[in-house]
């Protein structure tokens, strides 16, 4: 441990645009400093830079080049870091080479949605020598991992959840209307949220869409990404009411769910699924596909959302049309949707993000 009297931890991000492991990193940021660790931010984006800036948070922004290794690892060694987080692949690599001989241990937040488990000699060395913890997002997340990566068992590994703040994520006409006023928007929808982006699926959310015809509603994106062209034009060939807004301030996210008649989400390989929990939290109805760590979200019993098969868009239009012809039924979802986002506190993340470091700064002297 460094001989400052707080533990340091360094957040290590390429992230090329903000996106919701981006929220998740700010979330554990402030939950670490909350429970009296020193957070500092080290990103090579300045779109991702900024977001932490914005959110409060000590940063600093790191070229992006083929010195990417050296300059974190003087950058660790100038703020005194005890460790450095990192939750991508290419982190992972980088941040093995930058703590090479060095006291600073790595926790990995794993949050891949790939199906083959990345296995190269480096990450093996990383899991071998320097990854203190493994954090995975989900139960089946973690069980899937390390079934098919057997030389990551060594290595100490355990589940946190994401986390939700269910005071910012609530029930609220009055954001929903303030939401409505701000898009111009009018009458019943349907919403989706995040990025656009190929493992989102947003064809087999507009063709199942499509299958509803004349009564298919009117579908609302919030999000951005190298496919927003693609969609679009596929939203139009399918003569689809569909509205891109692009990725809208995060205070924006509630009013958007409580206004919505639900969300749909057709992603399949979720790590987790943080815009469905915070729908959840709003009381939104939810339609997803029974795929990655939705269920382990959403639930299994159709109490909260119904999870559609993933590979059939007549399930997943007959959930649609459920919502809007049977409001009633939404409407209890919904609640129930709520009630079970509250297992999912920020303060429970919170707590256990700091745990796993004090258990690697020898108690941690805060």
């Amino acid at each position: 441990m460094n001989k400052t009297s707080k533990v340091v931890v360094a957040m290590y991000s390429t992230a090329e645009s903000w996106r919701g492991a981006g929220i998740s990193f700010v979330n554990i940021a402030r939950g670490l400093e909350r429970h009296g660790i020193e957070v500092r931010m080290i990103a090579t984006m300045d779109e991702v830079a900024r977001e932490f800036v914005l959110a409060g948070l000590s940063v600093c922004r790191l070229p992006s080049d083929d010195f990417e290794a050296l300059r974190l690892r003087r950058k660790l060694s100038d703020i005194r870091a005890d460790l450095v987080v990192v939750d991508r692949a290419h982190d992972l690599r980088v941040a093995t080479r930058a703590v090479v001989g060095t006291r600073v241990g790595i926790i990995n937040r794993y949050n891949l949605f790939r199906a083959k488990v990345p296995a190269d000699l480096m990450t093996r060395v990383a899991y071998r020598d320097f990854v203190k913890e493994i954090i995975f997002l989900s139960d089946v997340q973690r069980t899937r991992v390390l079934a098919a990566a057997p030389f990551m068992g060594s290595t100490p590994a355990t589940t946190i959840h994401e986390g939700i703040n269910a005071d910012s994520f609530r029930p609220d006409t009055a954001a929903a209307e303030a939401f409505r006023r701000t898009y111009k928007i009018v009458g019943a929808f349907l919403l989706a949220v995040g990025a656009l982006t190929a493992e989102k699926r947003y064809d087999f959310m507009l063709e199942s869409l499509s299958l509803l015809g004349d009564e298919a509603p009117p579908l609302i994106i919030c999000g951005e990404g190298v496919e927003e062209e693609k969609i679009r034009q596929h939203a139009s060939s399918l003569r689809l009411d569909v509205r891109m807004l692009g990725r809208i301030p995060r205070e924006h996210l509630s009013g958007a769910c409580n206004a919505s008649a639900g969300l749909v989400h057709a992603g399949c390989v979720e790590t987790f699924g943080l815009s469905v929990l915070e729908a959840m939290a709003c009381g939104s109805a939810i339609v997803a596909c029974n795929g990655g760590a939705l269920p382990e979200v959403v639930g299994t019993d159709g109490g909260a959302g119904t999870l559609v098969d993933a590979d059939s868009r007549e399930d997943m239009a007959n959930a649609i049309r459920c919502l809007f012809t049977e409001p009633g039924q939404a409407l209890a979802m919904g609640a129930r949707a709520r009630e079970r986002a509250l297992r999912f506190a920020l303060g429970k993340m919170e707590k256990a993000y700091a745990d796993v470091v004090h258990r690697h700064t020898r108690g941690g002297s805060v």
